[in-house]
C-alpha cells in the first residue's frame, strides 16, 4: 500500500484519536465493573483475573498500535516538510511490521474470548469449538508468517526483495486469509451464542419472569456489540480491495479500537445487568418475594448462566479458566 498525500495524514490521525478516546472511556467503565464492587466504593473481594488480564492486554496492544500509527504519520509529515528522502523502494518500514502484528494479536485475543464464551454456553462441548479453533489457529499461523515476511522486507534479514506474489489490490497473501478466518470465526461464534440463548428463552416459561428478561438482555448485548465488531472488521476487509489508500488507512485505524470497544461493552453491560438483578433480588427478599435470577434448570444445565455472570465474583470454577 502506497503512502497517502501528506495533507491527508491529519484525517487519519484525527479518526484514530477519536476512536481511541472512545475506547478509553469504555475501558475505564469496564475496569470499574471488574475491579470494584457494584456500588463502586470498594474493591471486589474476588476478581475474574482471566478477563482482567485480557482486558489489560487488549489495552496495551491497542495503545502500541495507536502510538506506532501516530509516530508513522508524524514522520511522514516531518519528512515532507524538511524534504527528507524516504527509504529504499520496496522495503517495509518497521512501523508497518509492528502495527500489523499488534493488530492481528488484538483480533486473536478478542476471538479467544468469543470461543471461550461459546464453549461455556454449550456446556463445555469441544465439538462446538472445533471449527472456530481451526480458524483461530489459521489466523495465528498467518500472523507468524506475516511478521517474518515483513521483517524480511525491512531488509533486516537480507536484501528485503523476497515477495513471491505481487498484489497491487487486496490485503495481500497473508492478511487476506487472516481477516477472512477472523470474519468466519466471528460470524460462527456470534451466531452460535445468540442461537443458544434465543433457544433458551423459547424454552423458558412465564413471559414476564426475570430469567427471560436476563436472557433477552444478554442476547441484545451480543447482537449490538457483535454487530459493531463484525461491521468494522468486514469494512476493513472490503476496503482493502479498493485502490483508495486513504480509505484503507482510515478503516485500519478504526478497526482495532472498535474491537476493544465491543469487548469492553459486552463485559460492562453484563456486569451492570448482574448488579441490577442482584439489587432486585435483595429488594424482593425484603418483602418476602422469591425472585428467579437466572435461567431455569434446563437452561442452566446447558451453560446459559455462565455468560450472564461472566464478570461477576462467582464461585464457579468454570469462569476461572480461559
Amino acid at each position: 500500500m502506497d503512502n497517502i498525500p501528506v495533507e491527508k495524514e491529519i484525517m487519519v490521525v484525527f479518526t484514530e484519536s477519536l476512536l481511541y478516546g472512545m475506547y478509553l472511556i469504555t475501558l475505564a467503565q469496564c475496569l470499574r465493573w471488574q475491579l470494584f464492587a457494584d456500588d463502586g466504593r470498594a474493591a471486589r473481594a474476588q476478581h475474574n483475573w482471566s478477563m482482567v488480564t485480557i482486558t489489560v492486554l487488549i489495552f496495551a496492544l491497542t495503545t502500541v498500535y495507536m502510538s506506532v500509527g501516530l509516530f508513522k504519520s508524524t514522520k511522514i509529515v516531518r519528512d515532507a516538510v524538511h524534504d527528507i528522502p524516504s527509504g529504499p523502494p520496496g522495503l517495509v518500514p518497521w512501523t508497518t511490521v509492528v502495527a500489523c502484528t499488534v493488530a492481528n494479536m488484538t483480533a486473536l485475543l478478542a476471538d479467544t474470548v468469543l470461543m471461550y464464551r461459546c464453549w461455556l454456553v454449550y456446556g463445555r462441548s469441544k465439538r462446538v469449538v472445533i471449527f472456530p479453533a481451526i480458524m483461530w489457529l489459521g489466523g495465528l499461523i498467518c500472523t507468524i508468517l506475516q511478521a517474518y515476511w515483513q521483517t524480511v522486507q525491512t531488509g533486516a534479514l537480507g536484501s528485503g526483495k523476497w515477495e513471491p506474489v505481487n498484489m497491487t489490490v487486496g490485503p495481500g497473501t497473508i492478511l487476506m486469509p487472516f481477516w477472512a478466518t477472523t470474519l468466519v470465526l466471528n460470524a460462527y461464534t456470534m451466531f452460535m451464542l445468540m442461537y443458544r440463548i434465543w433457544n433458551a428463552t423459547k424454552g423458558s416459561t412465564g413471559s414476564g419472569s426475570s430469567n427471560i428478561r436476563s436472557l433477552q438482555f444478554t442476547l441484545r448485548i451480543l447482537a449490538e456489540s457483535g454487530f459493531l465488531y463484525f461491521s468494522t472488521t468486514i469494512a476493513h476487509f472490503i476496503v482493502w480491495w479498493t485502490p483508495n489508500n486513504l480509505a484503507i488507512r482510515v478503516a485500519s485505524g478504526m478497526n482495532i479500537p472498535a474491537i476493544g470497544i465491543a469487548f469492553n461493552l459486552i463485559l460492562t453491560r453484563a456486569a451492570q445487568n448482574r448488579a441490577e438483578e442482584k439489587k432486585a433480588e435483595e429488594n424482593a427478599r425484603m418483602v418476602g418475594i422469591s425472585v428467579i435470577r437466572y435461567a431455569d434448570n434446563s437452561a442452566a444445565s446447558k451453560g446459559i448462566v455462565h455468560i450472564l455472570a461472566e464478570t461477576s465474583t462467582t464461585s464457579s470454577s468454570d469462569l476461572e479458566a480461559v
